[in-house]
């Protein structure tokens, strides 16, 4: 079957005539759009738009979930949320700070003073200019991207993406590496030890004597981050990071799609990890080729079908996470720390702030394509995934600029 014309699901709500039902024709084509033939090409795709009242404006998947099962994406596959995983973290850490975990300070308290790494381990965390400027990190810092870290992914301590050489990315996917390999944040029993563990590797690898800027200087988004974030969340809540995940953020909201991969994966999982969508790099598909994406964990892990990311951006939003409600407003109170680059506008906690053709969207985009973001002025939420990393970075845009036509009285 042709890839184009493997198109499942549709509109289901707004049901109207004349102008309605042309949008809701244009809003199909958009989404069956979405998947190529060519090498970067994205081969399936899901988009659920909802409005902030939980109405669902529309919902379609196009092309085929899986090369080895050849089973067809539908809106109830499992994807791989990669870095819109990070807003679970960031949820995980406001929560904590309402609760006092953190001390008066709350998020502005020093990572350093919390207990999470030994005192000869944090001292290699981040130098600059020979420096140790690591006890200025505070949680903000972690929660915005301007720690100055590298990100252990993607970058090196002599080169910033790509992915690098000696990046945990460059490394997977350069020749003589197991891609198959189970990864875990950190192993403190072997912190020179480049194959431990993510932070590991960050240490080892020396990208923590390479640091980009103090605290607080620059906007450099790193996934390193994330994992101190996470390994602070699992100290302060005494529970793996995925059972926070289940008990603070998908029960209270009813995701019962969502898990966070290689920790919490449901018992009828399959081989190659079926039937969770496909991840693709370039030609190359990642997860039945023997990809073991384990590293995505504090900031990236999660995995669901697009419905539980709009119930998750609506409880988020609506109050249902957090006991305050300054809490969110905490979360979307932009800053343009320099290094913030268009389409971005500003950085919040966990979030971004992106400007597209209609005004604003707030959210989090994912490196294999997924997206979860909202119109806040149309009240419009949008999530869904291409599974390809070299897919266009804004493929949610025009499906917002139909959307708000579609959502019109």
């Amino acid at each position: 079957m042709n890839r184009r014309s493997a198109v499942a699901g549709g509109l289901i709500a707004l049901g109207l005539g004349g102008r309605g039902a042309a949008q809701s024709a244009r809003l199909r084509t958009l989404a069956e759009g979405l998947v190529g033939a060519g090498a970067a090409s994205p081969r399936s795709a899901v988009v659920r738009i909802e409005r902030m009242s939980g109405d669902v404006i529309f919902e379609a998947a196009a092309g085929e979930a899986r090369p080895d099962t050849r089973a067809l994406m539908t809106a109830q596959t499992p994807f791989h949320h990669a870095s819109v995983s990070k807003v679970c973290t960031a949820i995980l850490i406001l929560q904590m700070a309402e609760a006092g975990a953190f001390g008066r300070r709350g998020i502005d308290a020093r990572f350093s003073e919390l207990g999470v790494l030994d005192r000869d381990v944090q001292a290699r965390l981040l130098r600059v200019d020979g420096r140790d400027v690591a006890p200025d990190i505070t949680l903000r810092h972690l929660l915005t991207h301007t720690s100055g870290m590298r990100d252990a992914v993607v970058d090196d301590a002599e080169r910033i993406g790509g992915p690098a050489p000696q990046s945990l990315m460059g490394g997977l996917l350069g020749p003589g590496r197991d891609p198959g390999k189970r990864w875990i944040a950190w192993d403190p029993r072997r912190p020179e030890d480049a194959d431990a563990g993510v932070l590991n590797l960050y240490l080892a690898r020396g990208m923590g004597l390479a640091g980009l800027s103090t605290p607080g200087a620059r906007f450099h988004y790193s996934d390193t981050a994330f994992v101190l974030l996470a390994l602070l969340a699992e100290r302060m809540g005494r529970a793996p990071y995925h059972e926070l995940v289940r008990r603070r953020i998908s029960v209270p909201l009813g995701l019962s799609g969502l898990y966070v991969a290689y920790r919490d994966d449901p018992k009828a999982l399959g081989p190659a990890r079926s039937p969770e969508a496909e991840v693709w790099f370039g030609p190359r598909p990642l997860l039945s080729g023997g990809f073991s994406l384990s590293f995505d964990w504090g900031g990236g892990g999660t995995v669901s079908p697009a419905r539980d990311l709009t119930r998750l951006w609506r409880g988020l939003a609506g109050g249902e996470l957090f006991r305050h409600r300054s809490t969110f407003d905490a979360m979307t109170s932009w800053t343009a720390p320099p290094g913030l680059a268009a389409p971005r506008t500003g950085v919040g906690l966990g979030l971004f702030r992106v400007a597209y053709p209609g005004g604003e969207l707030w959210g989090h985009s994912g490196a294999w394509g997924a997206r979860m973001w909202c119109d806040p002025q149309r009240k419009l939420v949008l999530a869904g995934t291409v599974n390809q990393v070299m897919a266009d970075g804004p493929w949610h845009f025009p499906f917002f600029a139909a959307a708000a036509d579609e959502a019109k009285p």
